[in-house]
């Protein structure tokens, strides 16, 4: 599943790692809808802002009948979205080492790279803790595919994350640009494929840095 361009637009900035509703509204072939409102808790967590993935646009491309991506469809990608966020991106900032679910959450046939040589840039391992630790994120395309017999396939996120603080160094800005495609593995859906590029902007130097694997390689 290709990557779908968007622009980065600053969004709610709360606190909390894992608080998430979302409201799916039903989706044709090919059209667009924007989801209903949704709303969210916001329980303290230590000194650090995450950012609360909510949705932006649905969007259901079909090879047959097409139909709308269940309620608990969305509610699981979208919980495991911002788990990969909270234990890849936001747990290295506020314990300087990433989440323990971190593997968990991609399918078997992605995890050695995502855990391996796509780790320096699917997370913030290594960065260090950050104070004064601010973040946005935008909006989440949710897209997915539908097989010939209007059999839900695929379905991708696509957002982006920044996160600006101080380190030792000075001040500091990390941008990521996320597509993470989930598929039904069991009872679960797990990340199978991803692209993701981060950009990290530090007092001495500015690096770029692109994985991807699975699907969208």
């Amino acid at each position: 599943m290709e990557a779908v361009p968007f622009s980065i637009r600053n969004v709610h900035l709360g606190a909390g790692a894992l608080a998430l509703v979302v409201l799916l509204t039903g989706c044709g072939g090919g059209g667009k809808h924007e989801s209903s409102p949704s709303t969210t808790t916001k329980p303290k967590v230590a000194a650090v802002k995450t950012s609360i993935l909510k949705i932006g646009t649905v969007d259901v491309e079909s090879a047959g009948p097409s139909t709308p991506i269940p309620t608990k469809v969305g509610k699981a990608v979208l919980t495991t979205a911002q788990a990969y966020l909270d234990d890849a991106l936001f747990a290295p900032l506020k314990d300087g080492q990433v989440g323990a679910k971190y593997a968990s959450h991609f399918d078997i046939g992605v995890r050695p790279t995502a855990t391996g040589r796509d780790r320096p840039t699917l997370t913030n391992a290594g960065v260090g803790k950050i104070d004064d630790l601010k973040t946005t994120a935008t909006p989440v395309l949710l897209s997915a595919l539908d097989g010939t017999l209007g059999d839900l396939m695929y379905v991708a996120t696509n957002f982006a994350v920044t996160e600006k603080g101080k380190t030792d160094a000075g001040n500091a800005t990390f941008t990521h640009y996320v597509e993470l495609t989930f598929a039904p593995v069991g009872h679960q859906w797990l990340v199978t494929a991803y692209r993701v590029k981060t950009v990290r902007t530090l007092p001495t130097r500015t690096t770029t840095t692109t994985a991807k694997a699975g699907a969208t390689s």
